[in-house]
């Protein structure tokens, strides 16, 4: 187990969080086909292939997730949550908190794509700054299509926090 994992298991196996990793990719509706990604210039955070597979494989019943009473807070500042389809690549901006004396351990970060829970955290750390404070990736790429991702992190308790987002994308011709 090597070191930027051992806190995150650590409060994933205790007990005190009930650790969930499944959650569904919005479907086209069945009168369209889903279009594959169109290829934008720098690097996506998931592959051509790794989207066809998420959206090919039915998604499980998706458990609730119950972060534990005083869990940081993660909040969503960039790109705004709606229903609007979003030009890649965009800025994601994450700002989280921790309750009371407790100080967020950015070690922990840990971000998921699709229900099938893909660990994208190193393609996001290789574009991203993190600190105690947030998370600020600038021209974020996605394929066209709709998107989940989740994003957890930890407090110095190991208490586990989680977000997550869905964005509808359509990649620059």
């Amino acid at each position: 187990m090597n070191a930027l994992n051992a806190p995150y298991r650590k409060a994933a196996s205790s007990g005190t969080v009930l650790w969930s990793l499944l959650w569904v990719i919005s479907m086209n509706t069945a009168h369209s086909a889903p279009r594959a990604p169109a290829p934008v210039a720098g690097r996506f955070l998931i592959s051509e292939t790794e989207w066809k597979q998420e959206r090919a494989t039915p998604p499980p019943p998706s458990p609730k997730f119950s972060p534990a009473p005083g869990a940081p807070r993660l909040e969503l500042l960039q790109p705004k949550p709606g229903p609007d389809t979003l030009a890649s690549p965009f800025d994601i901006q994450l700002r989280w908190n921790a309750e009371g004396d407790a100080r967020i351990e950015p070690q922990t970060l840990r971000i998921r794509y699709g229900w099938m829970g893909l660990d994208i955290t190193q393609r996001v750390l290789a574009q991203a700054e993190v600190t105690a404070e947030g998370l600020r990736i600038r021209k974020a790429a996605l394929p066209s299509g709709e998107h989940k991702l989740a994003v957890e992190i930890a407090d110095s308790l190991q208490r586990v926090g989680r977000r997550q987002f869905e964005v509808k994308v359509q990649a620059a011709p």
